[in-house]
């Protein structure tokens, strides 16, 4: 097996001390455990550089796994060529497996092992010493093509972008953050991004050059597309922004053009007065329309709107002023339901104002005289 082609070592049996200072052992039985329960279906494991984070970019993948002994192998494909050279040229001799322990969140098999990638070292030494160097089969005169991850990144981040815009338009901004957040927008954009770049790889070993590698791209030109790119999306998020704050606008005027149409009908309806009609406004816009009341009553806890609340309370009220028209015999038999020495002229608004104060206090018999009279504007 040591000879095995295509096949390359990494990991064996043995006690072996973790990233993270644990010593921990591993059996033959483990590296058998390992190979059998690989499923690139369920998890496919990548081939990477050190133990980077899950948005590193693969380099190629595991697409089998074997043991013999207390050796577990795997089987590479999908190796990128430029890599392979690499590794062939030996830039990355040694591997460091990364490996799933049966308790470990995130294993794809709960209760046992599994491998979750392999990573190449440059400098840094492995955790598991003598596993032979790996070398990488040449491509031959096969070529293979695809699109680039990339491509599909950024097209997956404009549907969603224009999803987004969709449900900011019709549900509102706070909707479109429950359902497509604007922060995985932007992580999902500048992975792709990263993913371009890696795709596209920026070095190249020029052919007088032995095996020294350089950047194409000097590091200003790298600062000025960065700054580029971060411009950009500093463009798109102050767009995004302009139009949730455009449709937020939108939706408090409609807001208060419903307010002062229901106070004004209240007023109309004589169950308020007219000096009341805008702090009826302001209370109905102070209700947040997505924070709801929540009370007792008689059939149960009731959860409602404040504003709807508000709307309920003050529609019920009985009328306060009577504006039907009445007929001069009427007026004046209200008017001189008081006794006036003779001769004494009586002022005909103060007589009218007695006459609605007289009203409302019939009408709400517990509210004392002078309170009566300043309720109907005296």
């Amino acid at each position: 097996m040591k000879n095995a082609p295509g096949l390359i070592e990494i990991f064996r049996a043995g006690t072996h001390v973790a990233v993270d200072g644990r010593t921990l052992e591993f059996s033959a039985a483990d590296i058998a455990q390992i190979a059998s329960s690989y499923d690139p279906a369920l998890s496919e494991a990548p081939m990477v550089v050190g133990h980077p984070q899950l948005n590193a970019p693969a380099y190629g993948w595991a697409k089998s796994l074997r043991a013999e002994g207390d050796m577990l192998y795997a089987e590479p494909h999908q190796v990128d060529a430029q890599f392979a050279a690499l590794v062939n040229a030996g830039r990355y001799k040694k591997r460091s497996a990364s490996i799933f322990l049966p308790d470990t969140p995130g294993n794809p098999t709960p209760g046992k092992m599994y491998l979750r990638h392999i990573g190449f070292l440059g400098a840094a030494a492995p955790a598991v010493t003598g596993l032979r160097d790996a070398q990488f089969a040449d491509g031959g005169a096969a070529v293979e093509f695809a699109m680039p991850a990339s491509y599909l990144g950024r097209s997956m981040v404009d549907i969603l972008q224009r999803v987004r815009d969709w449900f900011v338009e019709t549900q509102g901004a706070e909707k479109a953050d429950q359902i497509i957040p604007q922060w995985q927008l932007r992580s999902l954009d500048d992975m792709s991004t990263e993913d371009d770049a890696i795709a596209a790889p920026a070095y190249a070993a020029p052919a007088n050059a032995g095996t020294t590698l350089e950047t194409d791209m000097s590091e200003t030109q790298q600062a000025a597309d960065f700054a580029a790119r971060e411009a950009g999306l500093n463009t798109r998020q102050t767009d995004i922004e302009a139009r949730e704050k455009a449709i937020a606008d939108r939706e408090t005027a409609d807001r208060r053009t419903a307010a002062v149409s229901f106070a004004a009908q209240l007023v109309t309806d004589g169950k308020l007065l007219p000096r009341h009609k805008e702090p009826v406004v302001e209370l109905l816009m102070a209700f947040a329309p997505d924070k709801p009341l929540e009370f007792a009553a008689a059939d149960g806890t009731v959860k409602k709107p404040g504003a709807e609340v508000l709307r309920e309370l003050l529609d019920s009220l009985p009328k306060q002023i009577n504006y039907a028209e009445k007929s001069g015999a009427d007026t004046i038999t209200d008017a001189v339901a008081f006794a006036a020495p003779a001769g004494t002229i009586v002022d005909a608004g103060r007589a009218e104002l007695y006459s609605r104060a007289k009203q409302y206090q019939a009408q709400n018999p517990n509210v004392d005289w002078l309170a009566c009279v300043r309720a109907v504007g005296g």
